[in-house]
């Protein structure tokens, strides 16, 4: 099969799209054909050893995807080949194979194509996951989220309005605040600039409940800020390349909560709550409470270009690699 193998920490620009091995099938899991695979920021850092997962190398990048089972081990009977099936598999996604434990593996909702199935599990997960379970998500809330017309930010958007909240998206572009508009935000804030000073102008200084924080860097200590009392500041990841450093009297002097969020570390922990998750946004999905956004669509041996798509921030929704028809 070819896969694209990281053979050294250099990046995703010394990978190579080879021949290799399909993997074992080994007890408990479940042989997909990939049909497509989405990217995410992760992608991006684990070929450069910036990631807080280093697989031993050389490994097979790609967190999540989606495809048809070919096969499944003898104890597990939920899966039959030729299943339309979508996964969050942490990584060997961008491959025409792959062999993925069976508590990862998901219908696909009937009336989900391809490309949004790819990019469903990851990106929907982490928004319920911080904002239900981590975040304790109350109806009528008032939702800031930041890197809101991102691959996760989007999601977060749509979550936080089926829950009749008030949701305000900050983003970077009027083309990307839009986008925000018509995946559930109330109000759009342009991250370029004072972040406080336009929540303070929009009457919600001291009004946020959550802060959704998949960016880092200097966007974080002015959204806590914003916080009212008993607010929680949902950590989920630093897309600004800087880990902020949170100033702990604030939490103190708002009896807020700041808030770890990893997917990844949920559905490895505790694989049978992360189905029930991924099952409830398919109900809500069904119900057409959420619609995934794709912005590009690239063939698998442009992996490359797509990446650069994606550090650029180039794009509004995700970038998904089609592996076969």
């Amino acid at each position: 099969m070819k896969a694209w193998l990281c053979r050294s920490l250099e990046g995703i620009a010394a990978m190579r799209l080879e021949e290799v091995a399909s993997p074992a099938l080994r007890p408990g899991t479940v042989r997909i054909r990939l049909r497509a695979a989405a990217l995410n920021f992760p992608d991006l850092l684990m070929p450069a050893g910036r990631y807080q997962v280093r697989p031993d190398l050389p490994f097979v990048p790609g967190l999540e995807g989606m495809g048809e089972v070919v096969e499944a081990a003898d104890d597990v009977d939920r899966f039959a080949p030729g299943q339309r099936v979508m996964t969050y598999a942490g990584q060997g996604c961008f491959a025409e194979e792959i062999v993925v434990p069976a508590g990862l593996v998901h219908p696909v909702p009937d009336g989900m194509s391809d490309d949004a199935a790819a990019a469903f599990v990851l990106a929907y997960g982490t928004a319920w996951h911080a904002l239900i379970d981590r975040g304790r998500l109350r109806d009528g809330e008032c939702v800031l989220v930041l890197g809101a017309a991102g691959g996760v930010g989007l999601p977060a958007l749509e979550i936080a309005a089926a829950r009749g909240c008030t949701v305000i998206a900050a983003a970077g572009s009027e083309e990307k605040r839009q986008a925000c508009l018509g995946h559930g935000a109330a109000h759009v804030l342009d991250s370029r600039g004072d972040l406080r000073a336009q929540l303070r102008e929009a009457g919600f200084d001291g009004r946020v409940d959550i802060v959704y924080d998949p960016v880092g860097g200097a966007a974080t200590e002015p959204a806590l800020r914003s916080l009212g009392r008993y607010g929680r500041l949902l950590v989920v990841g630093f897309a600004a390349g800087d880990i902020p450093a949170l100033r702990a009297n604030l939490l103190l002097l708002k009896q807020a909560d700041a808030v770890g969020v990893s997917f990844r570390q949920f559905a490895q922990d505790l694989p049978d709550k992360a189905a029930l998750t991924v099952g409830a946004l398919a109900d809500l999905f069904g119900a057409g409470r959420l619609a995934p956004r794709i912005a590009r669509e690239l063939p698998l041996d442009e992996l490359p270009a797509a990446a650069a798509l994606l550090e650029d921030r180039a794009v509004v929704g995700k970038v998904v690699l089609r592996i076969a028809d």
